[in-house]
């Protein structure tokens, strides 16, 4: 409802402009909705969910009782593994669901490649009532798909690859690096299910800083997004506005990080946030997953064959 209070103009002019990105709009709102309920709930989050000191350590063959003695990746290979992520994410997240946790299923992970997808109609995070929405959105792909096809006949494909897929690479670039960066933080925790809360989750987000850019071209996306955790309804162009509102309310629970350019910022975040341990001190009813730093892992090709534990 943050772009009218009309839901039937909401989710018509969302298929269009989702449809015309090759992104399922249908599909992306139930995943989308799923992780503003539990966000940064390692059980049942939708994004960005980090493993622990086992399941970190296997994915680097070491011996987890020495993880502390790993150093950093040389610089290349961490750019590298940015340029990856930022070029390849988002559409891969849509077809595996990878960085998901298995709680954010409905059914049993499927072990196919596509079965936990976000464009199977019988995929694993839908409900079967939910199939002919997801059925939906891959015509509008489709659709999408025809017209730059024929697009390319007229045009040639080398018009399409400069005019669109550029583009539409930027635009992934952008999803990948702001979303990544609102929900990953070294001074953030994740929480396990029993110590996690609604308003928990919502203020382990961080508002960054991308100046006039930020501001004026991206409607401050950036600026202003623990606000949109804490109350999704509020239109964009009012987020500044309840956030100046509601800082003092929050005092030290409200998270900015605003003096660091956006750039080093993810350098810092890929580097120093690989894979969380709870703080063993603290009741578990209170527990506080934090980030640890390390070499990055393998790449991940789908969704993690081990859930919560």
């Amino acid at each position: 409802m943050a772009f009218s209070p009309s839901q039937k103009l909401n989710d018509a002019v969302g298929f269009i402009l989702h449809s015309a990105l090759l992104t399922p709009y249908f599909a992306w709102k139930s995943t989308h909705r799923r992780h503003h309920i539990y966000a940064n709930n390692l059980a049942k989050d939708h994004n960005y969910v980090p493993p622990q000191r086992e399941e970190y350590a296997s994915s680097l063959m070491f011996n987890s009782e020495k993880l502390e003695e790993l150093t950093e990746d040389v610089p290349i290979v961490t750019f590298l593994r940015i340029i990856l992520q930022q070029v390849i994410g988002f559409p891969w997240y849509l077809l595996t669901n990878i960085t998901a946790s298995h709680g954010s299923l409905y059914r049993k992970q499927s072990p196919t490649f596509l079965g936990n997808s976000h464009f199977l109609p019988t995929s694993t995070l839908f409900r079967p009532e939910e199939a002919h929405l997801i059925l939906a959105s891959d015509i509008g792909i489709g659709v999408m798909a025809y017209f730059l096809y024929t697009t390319g006949v007229s045009i040639g494909f080398t018009a399409v690859a400069l005019l669109y897929i550029q583009p539409y690479m930027w635009v992934n670039h952008w999803i990948v690096a702001i979303t990544y960066l609102h929900h990953t933080h070294p001074s953030l925790p994740k929480y396990a299910p029993e110590a996690w809360t609604f308003v928990r989750g919502a203020l382990a987000t961080v508002d960054r800083e991308f100046g006039w850019v930020g501001k004026h071209m991206l409607h401050n996306i950036i600026e202003f997004h623990v606000i949109h955790h804490l109350f999704s309804r509020i239109p964009q162009y009012h987020a500044e506005e309840a956030t100046k509102a509601i800082m003092p309310l929050l005092g030290q629970a409200y998270h900015a990080d605003k003096q660091r350019a956006f750039l080093p910022a993810l350098w810092e975040s890929f580097t120093r946030c690989q894979w969380v341990e709870p703080d063993e001190a603290a009741d578990p009813k209170d527990r506080e997953y934090w980030y640890r730093g390390g070499p990055s892992p393998p790449p991940e090709s789908r969704m993690r064959k081990k859930g919560w534990r």
